[in-house]
């Protein structure tokens, strides 16, 4: 592809055929979210890998394994539910689930390697690198696995200055040998790290408390439950009541009918079996008041699935998590399950996230009434919302409801899920805007040989959180993309050789600002030693980049999107560069260093 601009409007030709997109994930959750971690994580590897051979060369650089990985993954919306679909959509979920067991190798390989490099102090200690792939610092969750080394029985965990770090102990599974603890991490640096220590001690630890308390409360919010689930969530900073739930409460599971083929008509539901949360016992399980957070763990016994829900408040983080687990799923056919955010707004703006921009519904919407007249005018507004503008939408990691007003209210959703709708599909439907996840559709597959629906028997997990702000949803973007690429944390083991090094504890291997710009690749170049960043303008403003990495840039290249070489960039005296950017342009750059 050449080079190009992309204002946000040229997104929605991948949005418009949207009901793909619905068959796809709410009826195959398991391989869709298998394929979406594993690119997540390639991504990922990409820099790690990208990172230890920047300088040194790149003779170790997996070009064989991420290209193996990268081809499990690449499959099209398309092949689903075709002849014989039963076979075809096994293949997908096969490789979607091998592309994460090779990226997920990947990561670890490249993790540790690094890990391996880091200075270690004298003392029985054990380095925990916690590595960004994201170009902006952040702080935030990490969960981390890991075996304590012979002959310890209690730890502490300090950062790389020695500060006690507050962390909560985490059920390890069936991994008996193995512990798995959660933290906060402060200030990773973007596309680098920062080193923390699991350390020997005496006495054991303290991890937590229980309550049995209806109400969570810290600085940021005030949440009290309810029948269903948040019955009130209170953003103390602004002193707005984030959620109206005359209706429907924040976090409740909601079952509408689904008929119909999964994609020749427009995903449209039913009440002619609705239930929902607040119709059953949701009982609260614990409450557990961690040195980092206070989860409120509920559940309820729907007649097709037992629901748990684990809402998390954080100390540090302005933000309210939720897990979902849809337990002993039947597979009942046509059923739809949602999870419902009743936006307090009487009026809003709606938003999403595409690939490479952002939504603005009623707004950067396609006009069907541009189309050519040779397009069939039966098939395309009745199928992709030319005659009524379809409920749903897909976003890539968030949604957002804010407020028109200026420096106002608004509040933006982050997930794993990529089906959302936008308003409420319910009998007596009210005005303001129904956030809603699509977790699961069990609907009538498009095979014909055999016909078959989609149940998806079993258990299904889905992560969520409320990121409540002022102002637009530029203001909370940046959360809701971090959300799904998620810190990483990885130890080497202290008794062997340390690699070629040694490395600080806390590193920055690549300054991409203004902060509305958006890295989305760091990689090896495909045919020489070069270093290939791609980011993009994210909030369609005019800008100049500027980047910096921890050795001088001798040459750079501005390319295409396959790396093809088009214009030379002149490079700084210090090293930088510098080059203009234009509203949600795409940028894609060729480094020596």
């Amino acid at each position: 592809l050449p080079k190009t601009r992309f204002p946000a409007s040229c997104n929605l030709v991948t949005t418009v055929v949207l009901s793909w997109a619905y068959y796809d994930e709410p009826s195959n959750r398991e391989a869709l979210l298998a394929g979406r971690t594993a690119h997540n994580h390639l991504l990922a590897a990409e820099s790690l890998h990208t990172m230890l051979g920047m300088k040194s060369g790149f003779a170790e650089y997996p070009s064989r394994e991420l290209e193996d990985a990268w081809r499990a993954n690449l499959w099209p919306d398309h092949g689903w539910g075709g002849n014989h679909g039963t076979a075809t959509d096994q293949v997908y979920a096969d490789y979607y689930m091998r592309s994460k067991t090779l990226s997920d190798r990947l990561v670890t390989t490249g993790g540790e390697s690094l890990a391996s490099r880091i200075s270690v102090k004298p003392g029985a200690q054990m380095p925990v690198v916690v590595f960004n792939q994201l170009s902006w610092r952040r702080t935030d969750l990490v969960e981390f696995t890991f075996s304590l080394p012979a002959g310890w029985q209690n730890w502490t965990l300090v950062d790389d200055s020695d500060k006690d770090t507050p962390f909560e102990i985490l059920d390890s599974g069936p991994e008996k040998d193995k512990h798995r603890i959660a933290f906060i991490a402060q200030d990773i640096p973007g596309v680098g790290y920062r080193t923390y220590y699991l350390r020997r001690a005496n006495e054991p630890i303290m991890n937590d408390g229980h309550t049995e308390s209806r109400e969570i409360e810290n600085e940021h919010f005030r949440i009290v439950m309810g029948k269903g689930g948040i019955k009130s969530l209170l953003d103390k900073h602004a002193q707005w009541e984030v959620l109206r739930t005359d209706k429907f409460e924040g976090g409740e599971i909601l079952q509408f009918t689904a008929p119909g083929n999964a994609w020749e008509d427009t995903e449209k539901v039913t009440m002619d079996h609705f239930d929902r949360t607040a119709n059953h016992d949701f009982r609260l399980v614990s409450m557990r008041k961690s040195a980092i957070r206070t989860t409120a763990i509920y559940e309820a016994k729907f007649d097709d699935f037992s629901l748990r829900e684990h809402f998390h408040l954080y100390e540090e983080l302005g933000r309210v998590d939720i897990d979902i687990e849809i337990l002993e799923w039947k597979g009942t056919i046509e059923r739809e399950l949602r999870v419902v955010f009743p936006i307090n707004l009487d009026e809003s703006r709606l938003s999403y996230e595409v690939p490479f921009g952002t939504v603005e519904m009623g707004k950067d919407e396609l006009d069907f009434s541009l189309l050519p007249s040779a397009v069939d005018s039966q098939f395309f507004p009745a199928t992709y919302g030319g005659d009524h503008a379809l409920a749903f939408r897909e976003a890539i990691d968030w949604i957002d409801a804010s407020s028109p007003n200026f420096n106002s209210n608004g509040c933006l959703l982050a997930s794993d899920v990529t089906v959302h709708v936008f308003r409420d599909e319910s009998e007596h439907a009210v005005s303001y805007p129904m956030l809603q996840h699509v977790l699961l559709s069990v609907r009538k597959s498009l095979a014909w040989n055999p016909e078959y629906w989609c149940t998806q028997k079993g258990d299904h997990r889905y992560r969520m959180a409320i990121l409540p702000h002022l102002g637009d949803w530029s203001r909370r973007y940046r959360d809701g993309i971090a959300f799904n690429y998620r810190l990483l944390a990885f130890t080497a083991d202290t008794g062997g050789s340390r690699s070629a090094g040694p490395l600080p504890a806390a590193q920055n291997r690549l300054v991409l600002e203004p902060h509305n710009l958006v890295l989305t690749a760091m990689k090896k170049g495909e045919d020489d030693g070069s270093v290939v960043l791609r980011f993009y303008e994210a909030e369609g403003k005019r800008s100049v980049a500027y980047i910096r990495m921890p050795y001088p840039i001798v040459s750079a290249l501005r390319t295409n999107l396959i790396e093809e070489s088009e214009d030379a960039i002149p490079v700084c005296a210090d090293g930088s560069i510098e080059l203009p950017v234009g509203p949600w342009e795409i940028v894609t750059l060729s480094l020596k260093v």
